[in-house]
């Protein structure tokens, strides 16, 4: 197993941009000198995101992701989102097409990548979790798979956040919508318009624990998707909006990610 952080210069963020990445090897450890049972062909590939006021370091610094890359075989690639959203922001600092286009297109020339849509999925939490459904629903014939942990899910008529109260993530999203309300919550913001107008919908798995503070927002997602008659994975349990709620959830996401076992509550 390789661990690694690179470095290259993006044309959608007009800077150098870092990312870790967790390429599989042909060996676990001196101490587990066993072969991987390897897969043919190309790898694999989860592209992993991080939460407000993360990095690229966080799920290594946080979990098991390296391990779990290793018994899965799959490939892990971790970009800094900069408290962005994921999303093309009027400054043109382009994160969206940064996660959907330009990652996608440099990491499978610098590793060996699959190419297939199949292959390919996308995740994150909270923050990282809403990029994960808005680049997945956005791009979503590159994206086959979306792992949305504690997402904040942002919609046109949202009833559970106070966008004008003065506080860090509240002046960030101002920024992004160019308003106070939201009300300016454009289509390709919104993750119930982008679903709903996706013709190509990727899988998703949605889980949140039961004390997190975006509990409300998640169940409403979970519950129009059953109305709407969109299949799709669902985890509820006892948690917080914390790394050790997000590990656990990791470990039921990527076996339902390679179609290992999936027994969880189905829209």
């Amino acid at each position: 197993m390789a661990t690694l952080t690179a470095t290259f210069q993006s044309r959608e963020l007009m800077r150098k941009v870092s990312f870790t990445a967790v390429i599989p090897s042909s060996t676990k450890s001196l101490y587990d000198p066993e072969p991987i049972e390897e897969t043919e062909g190309p790898l694999k590939t989860l592209y992993l995101l991080h939460g407000w006021d993360g990095n690229h370091e966080d799920w290594v610094q946080n979990t098991r992701i390296v391990k779990w890359a290793t018994e899965y075989n799959i490939a892990v690639i971790m970009p800094s989102g900069e408290n962005s959203f994921y999303v093309d922001h009027p400054s043109e600092d382009n994160y969206g097409k940064f996660i959907g286009e330009e990652l996608i297109r440099e990491t499978r020339r610098l590793f060996p990548l699959s190419e297939k849509r199949e292959d390919t999925f996308i995740g994150g939490l909270s923050m990282g979790g809403y990029g994960a459904l808005r680049n997945g629903y956005a791009y979503p014939d590159v994206f086959s798979k979306v792992i949305a942990l504690s997402s904040r899910v942002f919609q046109k008529d949202d009833p559970f956040h106070d966008l004008s109260e003065d506080n860090p993530i509240n002046k960030r999203v101002w920024h992004l919508l160019g308003s106070k309300s939201y009300s300016a919550v454009t289509d390709d913001l919104d993750i119930y318009k982008l679903i709903e107008g996706c013709a190509n919908k990727p899988e998703l798995f949605m889980a949140c624990g039961t004390e997190d503070f975006l509990i409300e927002e998640n169940r409403a997602l979970h519950t129009w998707l059953k109305d709407q008659g969109l299949a799709h994975d669902y985890m509820e349990a006892p948690g917080e909006h914390n790394w050790d709620f997000w590990s656990k959830s990791m470990l039921e996401a990527l076996p339902w990610a390679l179609d290992l076992t999936s027994e969880h509550d189905k829209g």
